[in-house]
């Protein structure tokens, strides 16, 4: 008599390029899931299982910070980019840094040198 036990079969490996292979994360797909997304994608992303990460967030100790609403976890995409160290900080340049409230003359508002054509109270 043959056992009722099935044996499992490895799923075969996914070829570069087509559409078994495993999704890859990137920063602009991140940033269009939109402000929030559900807890199992965010898993996702962190290469979390779904089951290990509403063990986590059940215990408050998801490695981002998340919220309830109603009978779902949502969490904020912002903090994954941070997590992930996948944030651009904000570009600057030096030119900037060192006119910031400056006028085209290179002064300060105000004063006899403003080129608004207000004069100053007497």
């Amino acid at each position: 008599m043959r056992s009722a036990r099935r044996t499992r079969n490895p799923a075969p490996a996914a070829t570069p390029g087509s559409d078994d292979a495993p999704y890859a994360w990137t920063t602009e797909r991140i940033r269009a899931l939109g402000a929030t997304t559900d807890l199992a994608t965010a898993a996702g992303i962190l290469g979390i299982s779904r089951s290990a990460a509403y063990k986590l967030a059940a215990r408050d100790a998801f490695p981002v910070p998340l919220f309830r609403a109603g009978a779902y976890y949502r969490v904020p995409t912002a903090p994954i980019l941070r997590k992930l160290h996948l944030e651009s900080p904000p570009v600057s340049t030096a030119d900037h840094l060192d006119r910031a409230g400056a006028d085209e003359d290179g002064g300060n508002s105000g004063g006899k040198s403003d080129t608004t054509g207000c004069s100053p109270p007497p």
